[in-house]
């Protein structure tokens, strides 16, 4: 997922490489978004502190004897108009959050422009292309025939071009991701790291008030599930 910082910082190049990957997502509404979240943001840290200079100031007043129910009575509208600018913030944030978790990720510069992978150029080639006297079945058919790739149930769950992984294939695809962590971890200096499956609120990057987190994430109470 992409940061807001990010798209902000890197406004054009992030603009050209959606535009590149075929996506019309409006994200100059993102920096109008952005711009709001910061002037909420700065408008609650003079209240607050306002809020707390204040506070002292009555503090004292009280202890010479003075009147302090004017101030008391402004305190009280700071700490609402506090409150509301709260709300609005979430809800500014969550706007963000709904736009930035349909962005997807840009590609590297060296990717080449296309619709699809028909517009992929061969950037070179290994050996010598076997020559066959029948046309052989591309990947998938035989995944399919063997038993060991199913794309239709994998369709249900995830969409198109992913696959369900049976017996040997699901070995296999285990294997290569064991090959690939050796490699990077023993030969490359990679530290490989397992992260805990479950995430605390100061960890998420996103508003925890998000009505659309709630819809796709699960709730961790006292050991249960909700």
């Amino acid at each position: 997922m992409l940061e807001i910082k990010f798209v902000i910082q890197n406004f054009s190049q992030v603009k050209k490489a959606l535009l590149m990957r075929g996506e019309t997502a409006d994200i100059k509404i993102l920096k109008d978004y952005d711009s709001t979240r910061r002037a909420i943001l700065l408008e609650i840290e003079e209240l607050r502190h306002r809020r707390n200079l204040v506070s002292g100031q009555v503090a004292d007043m009280k202890k010479a004897g003075e009147n302090t129910d004017d101030l008391v009575v402004e305190m009280r509208d700071v700490s609402s108009k506090i409150k509301e600018l709260d709300k609005t913030l979430s809800e500014n944030e969550e706007k963000i959050y709904n736009i930035i978790m349909e962005l997807p990720n840009i590609p590297h510069s060296s990717v080449p422009a296309g619709k699809d992978s028909s517009d992929n150029p061969v950037v070179r080639q290994f050996g010598k292309c076997p020559e066959f006297e029948f046309k052989p079945a591309p990947h998938w058919i035989l995944g399919e025939n063997l038993g060991i790739l199913d794309f239709e149930r994998a369709s249900k769950i995830a969409g198109a071009r992913f696959p369900l992984y049976y017996g040997a294939g699901a070995r296999m695809e285990r294997a290569l991701i064991n090959f690939m962590l050796d490699i990077h971890t023993i030969k490359h200096g990679y530290k490989e790291v397992l992260p805990p499956f479950i995430v605390n609120q100061k960890a998420w990057p996103i508003p925890v008030s998000s009505q659309s987190l709630r819809k796709i994430c699960l709730n961790l109470k006292g050991g249960i599930i909700s």
